[in-house]
C-alpha cells in the first residue's frame, strides 16, 4: 500500500511538472506560476507640508525725471544806430555837466557811457548777440530691482499603509489618499 502511495505521489509531480513545462510561454514562468500582477490600494494621506525654493526675481523699472536743458539762440545783429545815439546823449550830457579842461574828459567819459547803454538797449544785454534758452525735457532709465520671493518646490508627503507609516517627496499635492501599486510575487 505504501508502494502504491509512493507511485501515485510521484506521478502527481511528474503530471504537474509536464503541465508547468507545456505551457510555459502561454502565460506562466519557468517554475509553472503566472508572472507577478499589479494590483492598486490607497494609502491614507496623514501629512503634507510644502518644501519651499527662493528664487532671485528681476523687475525692470522705469523712472523718468524733466531735466533743464540749454540752448544758446544766437540773436542777429541789429544795427549801431543805438551805440550812435547813445553816444551822442551821453557826450553831450556829459559836455554839459563838465567845467573847463573836465569838460572834455566828461564829454568823453559820457560818449562812452551813452554807447554802451544805447547798445544794450537796441541790441538786448548780451554783449556776444546771443543768450540761453532753458526748455524742461523727459529723460528716462530703466533699472532692475532684484527681489527674493518663496516658490512651492515639491510636497513632503506622509501617508499609513496597513498600519505603517511612510514618507516620500511628490512634485504635487496628493489630497486626501495615494494610490499605490502593489506587487504580488510568488514565493519559493
Amino acid at each position: 500500500m505504501k508502494a502504491l502511495q509512493s507511485t501515485m505521489a510521484v506521478m502527481v509531480l511528474l503530471v504537474a511538472n509536464a503541465a508547468g513545462a507545456a505551457n510555459n510561454g502561454h502565460g506562466h514562468n519557468k517554475h509553472g506560476f503566472k508572472p507577478r500582477q499589479d494590483l492598486y490600494e490607497y494609502a491614507r494621506v496623514t501629512s503634507v507640508q510644502r518644501i519651499y525654493r527662493e528664487v532671485e526675481v528681476s523687475r525692470p523699472v522705469r523712472e523718468c525725471w524733466e531735466e533743464p536743458v540749454y540752448h544758446t539762440r544766437s540773436q542777429p545783429r541789429r544795427s549801431a544806430g543805438g551805440m550812435l545815439v547813445g553816444g551822442l546823449v551821453g557826450g553831450f550830457i556829459g559836455h554839459q555837466l563838465g567845467r573847463g579842461n573836465a569838460r572834455k574828459v566828461a564829454t568823453v567819459i559820457g560818449t562812452i557811457a551813452g554807447a554802451k547803454i544805447g547798445h544794450d538797449v537796441v541790441n538786448g544785454h548780451s554783449g556776444h548777440g546771443s543768450h540761453e534758452i532753458a526748455r524742461y525735457e523727459e529723460h528716462c532709465e530703466t533699472r532692475y530691482e532684484v527681489d527674493y520671493e518663496k516658490v512651492i518646490d515639491g510636497y513632503d508627503v506622509t501617508y499609513n499603509y496597513r498600519g505603517r507609516s511612510y514618507q516620500i517627496e511628490m512634485p504635487y499635492d496628493p489630497g486626501k489618499r495615494i494610490k499605490m501599486r502593489v506587487q504580488f510575487a510568488p514565493v519559493f
